[in-house]
C-alpha cells in the first residue's frame, strides 16, 4: 500500500500540476511555499497510513465481532482481524487502476481530475464538481471492489465460523455495513466541518 502511495505521490503529484491549480488563488512564492511544505511533511502521510489501517481493522473486526456475537454468543476478533488484513488486498486495484489510467490514459489531466477519480464508483457516475463536497466519499465508497470486499469478507466469515455463506453475508451486512456506515458519516461530518 506504502509502495502504491509512494509510486502515485512520485509520478502523479508534478510541481506544475500544483501551479495550474491554484495559480489563480495564490502568488507564485505562496505555492511554492506549500510545495516546499508538502514536500517536508510527506513522512506523515507514510507514517498515518499503516497506524489509520490498524485501527480500521481493529474497528471492523470489533463490528464483526459483535455482530458474531449478538448472532451466535460467540466472539472471534484475531480471525476476524487476519482475514480483514488479507482482504484489503481488494483495495489496491483501485489505486493500481488509478495510477495506470493517470499513467497512460488520461494523460492530461489537473488535480480535481486526481481527486475525483475512483475507478467503478458511483462518484463517476456524476459530474462531481457540481455535488457537495462532502457527498464525494460515499459516493466513491459506493463501489465494485467494496461490494467485492464484502463478498470476501462473507467468505472469511464463512471459514471462521459454522455459519452458511448467506448468513455469513448477512452477518457482514449488519455489522460491517453499519460500522463503514458510521464511518461514512464520520468522514462527511469531518468533511463539512473542516471544508
Amino acid at each position: 500500500m506504502l509502495v502504491l502511495q509512494a509510486a502515485f505521490q512520485y509520478l502523479l503529484f508534478s510541481e506544475n500540476l500544483y501551479f495550474n491549480a491554484l495559480q489563480t488563488q495564490l502568488s507564485y512564492e505562496q505555492i511554492e511555499r506549500i510545495i516546499t511544505q508538502g514536500k517536508k511533511w510527506q513522512w506523515v502521510g507514510y507514517v498515518l497510513t499503516p497506524i489509520l489501517l490498524l485501527m480500521k481493522f481493529s474497528f471492523f473486526a470489533a463490528c464483526l465481532s459483535l455482530g458474531l456475537y449478538f448472532a451466535s454468543n460467540r466472539f472471534a476478533f484475531k480471525p476476524f482481524w487476519n482475514f480483514l488484513v488479507q482482504a484489503e488486498l481488494i483495495f489496491l486495484l483501485p489505486i493500481l487502476i488509478k495510477l495506470l489510467w493517470f499513467l497512460f490514459v488520461q494523460t492530461d489531466y489537473d488535480l480535481d481530475d486526481l481527486t475525483q477519480f475512483y475507478p467503478l464508483s458511483a462518484l463517476n457516475l456524476f459530474d462531481a464538481d457540481t455535488l457537495p463536497r462532502y457527498w464525494h466519499y460515499p459516493l466513491a465508497t459506493l463501489n465494485l471492489f467494496e461490494v467485492a470486499y464484502w463478498f470476501l469478507l462473507a467468505y472469511g466469515v464463512n471459514e471462521v465460523t459454522d455459519l452458511s455463506f448467506w448468513r455469513a453475508f448477512g452477518l457482514v451486512m449488519s455489522s460491517y455495513g453499519l460500522g463503514l456506515l458510521v464511518w461514512v458519516v464520520l468522514v462527511m461530518f469531518l468533511t463539512i466541518t473542516y471544508a
